[in-house]
């Protein structure tokens, strides 16, 4: 066979010893030949190209190998600091599997039941609420809209604007009472309707039973003894410099969030390790939990593919993303090959391609040779 330049060029180029300012030289990858490799950092940095986002995080495990934690980007458009793998990462809704976790530990502590209705947790409740538990809300089944009004809504506090614990309570009593003055969308029990109310309503129910602030709950109850010491609440890094990734608007860097009585349903930030820790005790279901309360976080109800903070597939995968409208976030858990995973991004770019990196993610996690 008679060799050409070209020839050898592109055997040197698949074998990844030209100097990279002759690589450089080949076309880029479309983002679908992109997603059919294993995931790595040249592909990942491919993808983040591809579909326009300023910074983005992939982790992985598989089983009891080491996790892999991958980061290409910057923090902020226009600006030079890059994005490392112990970054924190705005999960929006992924921190509703966060709180229906910690309605499990108060089931376990005897604070309230699962099947404790409304009307006798929240006072003045409406006729039309007042059965409703924990079980219709958090696996969105309660027949409430998705939200509150927009001005109201953002009439309230953010974490980090100074608001003390007497304030974030006031401010979440507020939004469940204009939730629960809303029409409902649909016959409890009868229809999947997302719902951040139904969430923000468990937060209350907890805060009324235990007297006590959903993000102090949330951090003794749960963060700390997971050992999730990254974990805090709002936007995460500062306002005045680039320390952490920000969250983007029409490519421009915003610092802006939901006000904090939506926390219960999309308000935690972390960095990978530790939301892979977090994945991991989901897939491994330790002592941290009684198995029974496991299989109830779990178990798709309703006919449904929504269990309690989590969609579940119809191999037994748990996924759930989230976003604040200015960052995007996955979390995945293959409980039958031990797969996890987590992607990150500040902006919404992949909200409409939910779950292409799982694909790569596996061929990286399972492929021989």
């Amino acid at each position: 066979m008679r060799i050409t330049r070209r020839s050898l060029m592109a055997a040197l180029a698949a074998g990844g010893l030209l100097p990279g300012r002759i690589a450089a030289q080949r076309r880029d990858l479309t983002l679908d030949e992109l997603l059919a490799l294993p995931m790595s950092a040249a592909t990942l940095a491919g993808i983040r190209r591809a579909v326009g986002t300023p910074g983005m995080a992939v982790m992985w495990q598989a089983g009891a190998s080491p996790p892999v934690f991958l980061a290409d980007g910057l923090r902020a458009v226009g600006h030079d600091e890059p994005v490392t793998t112990r970054d924190r990462w705005h999960l929006g809704s992924i921190t509703k599997s966060f709180t229906a976790t910690l309605f499990a530990r108060a089931v376990e502590a005897g604070v309230i039941g699962w099947d404790t209705p409304l009307e006798a947790a929240l006072p003045d409740v409406p006729r039309r609420y007042r059965a409703l538990t924990a079980v219709d809300l958090l696996s969105h089944h309660a027949g409430l809209p998705k939200d509150i009004p927009l001005r109201p809504l953002f009439a309230m506090p953010q974490h980090g604007s100074g608001a003390n614990e007497a304030d974030l309570r006031e401010s979440r009593r507020r939004f469940g009472e204009l939730a629960l003055k809303m029409k409902p969308v649909a016959r409890p029990s009868t229809a999947y309707v997302y719902s951040n109310a139904g969430y923000v309503l468990v937060a209350r129910m907890l805060e009324e039973a235990t007297g006590m602030p959903w993000e102090a709950l949330l951090r003794r109850e749960v963060l700390e003894p997971l050992g999730l010491a990254s974990a805090g609440y709002g936007l995460p890094g500062s306002a005045d410099r680039y320390d952490q990734p920000w969250g983007h608007d029409d490519g421009k860097p915003v610092f802006a969030d939901n006000p904090a009585a939506m926390a219960p349903a999309g308000g935690l930030h972390m960095t990978l390790a530790d939301l892979a820790a977090w994945l991991r005790a989901h897939r491994d279901q330790p002592a941290f939990l009684k198995p029974e309360s496991w299989r109830a976080l779990h178990t798709p109800r309703f006919g449904s593919q929504m269990a309690l903070g989590w969609f579940v597939d119809a191999d037994g995968s748990l996924w759930h993303n989230g976003s604040n409208t200015r960052w995007y976030a996955e979390a995945y858990v293959e409980p039958r090959s031990g797969l996890i995973m987590a992607q990150c991004g500040n902006d919404m770019a992949l909200f409409s391609r939910q779950k292409i990196l799982i694909a790569p993610v596996w061929r990286s996690a399972f492929q021989k040779g």
